[in-house]
C-alpha cells in the first residue's frame, strides 16, 4: 500500500480548536498505526535576541517561565483529549519561531517537509457555514501531505464508522481513493463511494466508481451511491447528513489557491464548513 501514513502531526495549544485536533488524530492514529505527533510552536521574545546573557537566563526571566508555562499546558490538555488508552506510538515536538514575526503556518510546514508519509490534523473556529480564515486554513493549501481537518463546533469524535469518498474522475479523486483504501484496510472501516451528477443519473458515474474500486481490496465492505444534484457540494452535503453515524470523509481538491478558491468557490471547502463531520483533503501538492 503506497499510501499508508506512518506520521500525524497536529499542531496543540491549549484551546478547544487544538482539542478537536488532537481527538481526530488520536483516531485516526489508532486505525492507521501511525505514530502520532504532538507539535507545539514556541514564539520568540524580545529578550532572546538580546545580547546581555541575563536576559537569556530562562531560570531568571518571567518571560521563559510563562513560555515554559503555556508549552506544558499545550501537551498536558493534548494528552487528556486522548485519553489514558490511548495506546499509539506518541511523540511530543516543541518548534521554536525564527524570528519575532508570528508565522506559525511557516514553521509548522517547514517542519513537515522532513517526513513522508505524513498527514497534517488541524482544526478551524466557527460555526458551520464559517469562512475558513487563518492558520488552519494557510496550512490546508499549502501543506505537502494530506490535511484533515475538524471544526471545532461538531461533537467530539467518538470513533470513526465509515468512510464516505465523493469522486469526480480526476486524478487528486484518484489520489484520494488511494489513501482512503489504505485507511479502511488498516482500520477496518467500511466505505461509501460517491458521486453527485448535475443531471439526471444516467450511468455517468459507473466508470468513476470502477476506477476507484480498483484500489480496494476485495475482502473491503465498498457501496456505491448515485446522487443527483445541481450542486455537487449541495447533493453531498445532503447525504451526508441523511446518513448520519460518525464519517469520515475523504476526497480530492483541485488546490485553486486561497483567493482563488474564495472567489470561485470548492465543494471541498463547502464541505469543510459545512459537513457535520471531519473531512481529509489530498491534493496535487501530496
Amino acid at each position: 500500500m503506497g499510501e499508508a501514513i506512518r506520521r500525524i502531526l497536529v499542531p496543540v495549544d491549549a484551546s478547544p480548536t487544538s482539542r478537536a485536533a488532537v481527538r481526530l488524530a488520536g483516531e485516526l492514529a489508532t486505525r492507521w498505526r501511525a505514530t502520532l505527533e504532538l507539535t507545539h510552536v514556541r514564539p520568540l521574545y524580545p529578550a532572546e535576541l538580546s545580547d546581555i546573557p541575563a536576559n537569556r537566563l530562562g531560570e531568571a526571566d518571567h518571560d521563559h517561565q510563562a513560555l515554559n508555562s503555556g508549552e506544558a499546558a499545550a501537551f498536558r490538555h493534548a494528552r487528556e483529549a486522548l485519553g489514558e488508552d490511548f495506546s499509539a506510538p506518541l511523540e511530543e515536538i516543541t518548534l521554536r519561531e525564527r524570528d519575532l514575526v508570528h508565522h506559525l503556518a511557516r514553521d509548522l510546514l517547514a517542519h513537515l517537509r522532513h517526513y513522508d508519509h505524513a498527514l497534517l490534523v488541524v482544526g478551524l473556529p466557527g460555526a458551520p457555514g464559517h469562512l475558513l480564515a487563518g492558520l488552519g486554513d494557510t496550512l490546508l493549501h499549502k501543506a505537502t501531505c494530506p490535511v484533515a481537518v475538524v471544526r471545532a463546533d461538531l461533537p467530539p469524535v467518538a470513533g470513526i464508522d465509515r468512510l464516505l469518498l465523493p469522486l469526480d474522475g480526476s486524478s487528486h479523486s484518484d489520489r484520494a481513493a488511494r489513501l482512503a483504501a489504505d485507511l479502511a484496510a488498516s482500520g477496518g472501516l467500511p466505505v461509501t463511494l460517491l458521486h453527485c451528477a448535475s443531471g439526471s443519473h444516467d450511468g455517468d458515474g459507473d466508470w468513476r466508481f470502477a476506477r476507484a474500486r480498483r484500489h480496494f481490496a476485495d475482502s473491503l465492505d465498498v457501496e456505491t451511491r448515485s446522487l443527483v444534484d445541481a450542486s455537487p457540494a449541495r447533493g453531498l452535503l445532503t447525504e451526508i447528513r441523511r446518513r448520519g453515524g460518525h464519517p469520515l470523509v475523504v476526497m480530492g481538491r483541485r488546490g485553486l489557491g486561497q483567493w482563488r478558491e474564495r472567489l470561485l468557490g470548492s465543494v471541498s471547502r463547502r464541505l469543510i464548513a459545512e459537513a457535520p463531520c471531519p473531512v481529509l483533503v489530498v491534493t496535487h501538492r501530496n
